[in-house]
């Protein structure tokens, strides 16, 4: 897989670009640089985030204005995953049973060779640190130069759908993704990966995510926003019934790396410089 004619493709519709305008601001001493957002199934309102390299190993809860959530002892500002490593954390999702994955697997120059996933339970209201983690590690199986010359094995977007861990990659010398999925093994501290399907999704992806009731997988690059209809079954989900908009971050927010649901109908938002978005999918239109 990878040629050329295995490229999917879709027709996106002419429309103006989408301005995107701030609804809520992130504190930038808690969450220098938002690489990640992931809605809580578990606590209504809680929105969970990173930042990537050169940052400590914390996840932070927030509200879809970007304040803290309360909790009877304050605010609730940040949870330490202890003894863990922020080589370059880019992405996190997981799942109504409270399972969590942080995905260590940014490589923006391609020189990585081994990449990580930490695996634990979301943490209840008021938590401030995970001591209880499992990290299962992974390479590129097509990766054979580091670094590799078409910059095409960083990452920055998973999302988990029936027990399964998938990966978009990100590239930087064309409009492509790769995806891939993971398979986390029962036992031992390896995944193997498997390639599924390349898209021209026409940017850089950052961030995906699936909503609350599993039917939809938006898909966020610094260009535009997907979002596909998730497959009754099977992994085919490029050919799916779909929904696109070309956005338009303002000049000075312009990484847009984080995307979760606020609810059925509305996509949350995050750029590295703080500010968070509200995208109504009215305001999408369908693929042919």
């Amino acid at each position: 897989m990878g040629a050329e004619s295995d490229v999917i493709r879709r027709v996106v519709p002419e429309m103006p670009l989408l301005e995107l305008k701030s609804a809520g601001k992130l504190n930038l001493k808690v969450v220098p640089e938002c690489s990640a957002l992931w809605a809580s199934p578990s606590q209504p309102g809680v929105f969970w985030t990173l930042s990537d390299s050169g940052n400590k190993p914390v996840i932070v809860p927030i509200r879809a204005d970007g304040t803290s959530p309360p909790t009877p002892k304050g605010p609730w500002v940040s949870v330490a995953l202890k003894g863990a490593t922020n080589v370059d954390w880019e992405a996190m999702t997981g799942d109504a049973a409270g399972n969590m994955i942080v995905g260590d697997v940014g490589n923006n120059v391609s020189r990585r060779k081994q990449l990580a996933f930490y695996l634990f339970k979301e943490p209840a209201l008021g938590a401030t640190e995970v001591t209880d983690f499992r990290k299962v590690t992974f390479a590129w199986p097509d990766q054979t130069a580091f670094p590799d010359p078409e910059l095409a094995h960083d990452c920055e977007a998973m999302f988990l759908l029936r027990g399964k861990l998938y990966l978009l990659t990100k590239h930087r010398r064309d409009t492509l993704t790769d995806l891939w999925r993971a398979d986390i093994p029962v036992a031992g501290d390896h995944a193997a990966l498997t390639k599924l399907a390349r898209f021209d999704v026409g940017g850089m992806v950052t961030d995906a995510c699936l909503s609350p009731d599993l039917k939809r997988l938006a898909i966020l690059t610094y260009r535009n926003v997907w979002v596909f209809d998730v497959p009754a079954v099977g992994e085919d989900f490029f050919h799916q019934p779909a929904l696109h908009a070309p956005v338009s971050p303002p000049m000075l927010s312009f990484q847009v790396e984080g995307c979760s649901w606020i609810d059925g109908g509305h996509l949350l938002l995050g750029s590295e410089q703080g500010d968070l978005f509200r995208v109504s999918l009215s305001d999408l239109r369908e693929v042919k």
